[in-house]
């Protein structure tokens, strides 16, 4: 969930607030009224630069989207455990929204 929150209000309560950011609130921070910084999970700051270091990779993306057209010709899709022999375990936490 993201709030929006005066300076003031994240300062008079900002140890509760990283305990929200860590289960995966963002606060949005306002100054004279205008958004000026936000505050989101470490987790989720690395997550967010992952996603924009493969959205930013021109051969990466070339190559992603030739793997999408090969699965959509392909007709038969398979799943992690059917590759891999084991089921596909998600260590993250999960995400409040």
């Amino acid at each position: 969930m993201t709030r929006i929150l005066t300076a003031s209000a994240v300062k008079a309560h900002f140890y509760k607030l990283i305990e929200g950011v860590k289960l995966g609130d963002e606060i949005v921070v306002t100054k004279n009224g205008k958004p000026t910084v936000a505050m989101m999970s470490a987790e989720e700051l690395g997550s967010l630069r992952e996603t924009l270091d493969v959205l930013s990779d021109p051969e990466l993306m070339r190559q992603i989207r030739a793997s999408q057209r090969q699965v959509r010709r392909a007709g038969r899709r398979y799943s992690f455990e059917e590759i891999f022999g084991e089921p596909l375990v998600s260590h993250g936490k999960p995400r409040r929204h």
